[in-house]
């Protein structure tokens, strides 16, 4: 965790990776900052307007450089060890709001504009040519985002760009070069939903989801299509909640989605409210299981040297890092799909059952039961199981016995339940150890009799 001056939100993290330099800097009250340390250094540079920055990394002959825009300040660009304005040439430099890395290009979008700019291949400044998209689009407002996917068409890997407008329309194009007719073609416009915010596109694999009133959208499955649909979201199962948030706070800065690899997860971060309090639709990357967290309040989000950090109000964050939430206790609240165990449409009774959970040390743990698609708080009551062995920090030393690496908490509870389907629910608090939720065994038997 670091803070700075002055303590406002931090509202873009900026990460420059080249061998081994590796910097994160963050944006905030003006001001952009190292904070690659835990003790941020003086301000890199001053003066500024607007603390919402997109950025890429790009290499080129001169070196590799950290490119930034914002639509109210001059770009910026940092070489390793400098801040420098880029000399740019053709458009009004403060009117480049993103940028984007295609083809070893780099492309901008403008303020209120359909049309988008580019530079020579492997320059960082220089004449910006543009390239109008406005008589592609028929539901008109401006391009907020460029995007480069790369789509398997029959003959190999081709990478297309994609130009996405505030009113949920897509053009794609593929070839290397706007400026040759014979190397730029256009591939088709489609219609979906409508993006949000300027970080509405992120990748995964060769494939771009975009964050969209429709939910999180795959090109891959959305275009082919040339519509978009609940079926084909990624979120389809938290449709709800997306499209909740996307109603009340579709306006409201924050949306981005994050791959994070080492965590084996990737999340939407998406504003709850308009004064800074944040939620994460998350995804295992491995099972496509869903699930949110709370109480990461971050404006901003960056992966730097593999790590995940995240900017709140003057401070910068390292998440997924220790056992801990910043000295105070990790709550978690989990809940399974309501199952019918191979017998749809017949009433049971659930007597017994055990959550088989593994953690070091003492595990305070609430179980609880749902049936019949009812979320029922008053049958959710706490209770404490304990694993065998000592807690560290806490037990004696010398005295009491040594835990299992992992101890498992596997006790059977009494659930006295009447329904078609049951779902398990399990609440946790710890602030010193690790909790992994394995699996349920339940006792059941088909009801007769009723």
């Amino acid at each position: 965790m670091s803070a700075f001056s002055p303590a406002t939100a931090v509202k873009s993290l900026l990460p420059y990776d080249s061998g081994s330099t590796k910097k994160l800097f963050a944006a905030a009250g003006g001001y952009i900052s190292d904070v690659t340390s835990a003790d941020p250094a003086s301000p890199s540079v001053s003066g500024l307007s607007n603390d919402e920055w997109q950025h890429v990394n790009i290499g080129t002959s001169g070196g590799h450089f950290l490119w930034i825009c914002n639509g109210a300040d001059d770009p910026r660009h940092y070489n390793g060890s400098t801040w420098a304005t880029p000399t740019l040439s053709g458009v009004t430099a403060t009117t480049i709001s993103n940028v984007a890395l295609h083809k070893r290009r780099l492309m901008f979008t403008f303020n209120n504009s359909l049309s988008f700019g580019y530079l020579a291949v492997n320059t960082i400044a220089g004449a910006v040519s543009t390239f109008p998209l406005a008589s592609l689009f028929r539901d008109g407002g401006e391009l907020v985002a460029i995007g480069s996917w790369t789509r398997d068409g029959g003959d190999g890997a081709d990478d297309l760009c994609c130009f996405f407008t505030s009113n949920g329309e897509v053009a794609v194009y593929s070839g290397t070069d706007p400026g040759d007719a014979n190397n730029w073609s256009l591939v088709g416009v489609f219609k979906i939903g409508r993006p949000i915010g300027k970080r509405c596109v992120f990748r995964v694999g060769a494939d771009l989801i975009v964050i969209s009133e429709d939910g999180y959208l795959p090109l891959s499955k959305v275009l082919p299509s040339a519509g978009a649909s609940p079926q084909v979201a990624v979120s389809d199962k938290i449709s709800g909640a997306v499209k909740s948030r996307a109603r009340s706070f579709k306006g409201t800065f924050g949306w981005q989605g994050v791959i994070y690899t080492k965590g084996g997860y990737g999340f939407v971060n998406v504003p709850r409210s308009t004064t800074g309090d944040f939620e994460q639709h998350v995804v295992n990357l491995n099972t496509g299981a869903w699930a949110r967290f709370v109480g990461q309040n971050g404006y901003s989000w960056a992966v730097h040297d593999g790590n995940l950090y995240f900017g709140g109000p003057g401070f910068v964050y390292q998440a997924d890092d220790g056992l801990s939430d910043n000295g105070a206790v990790i709550q978690t609240d989990g809940k399974t799909a309501f199952q019918y165990f191979g017998s749809r449409g017949v009433q049971k009774n659930f007597m017994t059952a055990r959550p088989v959970l593994s953690s070091e040390g003492s595990l305070p743990v609430s179980f609880g039961f749902d049936t019949d698609f009812a979320d029922d708080p008053a049958t959710y009551d706490p209770s404490t199981v304990d694993a065998q062995g000592a807690t560290w920090d806490v037990a004696e030393w010398d005295v009491a016995s040594w835990a299992d690496e992992r101890a498992l908490v596997q006790d059977w509870r009494v659930v006295g339940r009447h329904g078609y389907n049951i779902a398990f629910r399990v609440r946790t608090a710890t602030t010193a150890q690790g909790v992994t939720w394995r699996g349920t065994d339940v006792r059941w038997k088909l009801t007769t009799g009723l």
